[in-house]
């Protein structure tokens, strides 16, 4: 799954729309936007269509970086 529209985000919390890069599956997530989320959640999130994940055979992968610093307090 990837992030294809983020809905609304409150300092770190966010909800967007995750679609699937295989089946085209879209649904609405909640996320946390840190490094770790973007880095290694993201990339593990399983399609409930047909169970893929973004590191299944997609070499191309590349992660979205936060909108804010990590150090950086909001």
């Amino acid at each position: 799954m990837r992030i294809k529209q983020i809905i609304w985000q409150n300092r770190r919390d966010f909800e967007a729309v995750f679609i699937c890069p295989f089946c085209g599956y879209e649904e609405k997530r909640k996320g946390y936007d840190d490094n770790n989320f973007h880095q290694n959640v993201i990339p593990n999130l399983k399609c409930d269509r047909c169970g893929k994940s973004e590191l299944d055979g997609n070499e191309n992968y590349r992660p979205l970086s936060t909108k804010y610093g990590e150090y950086e307090e909001i």
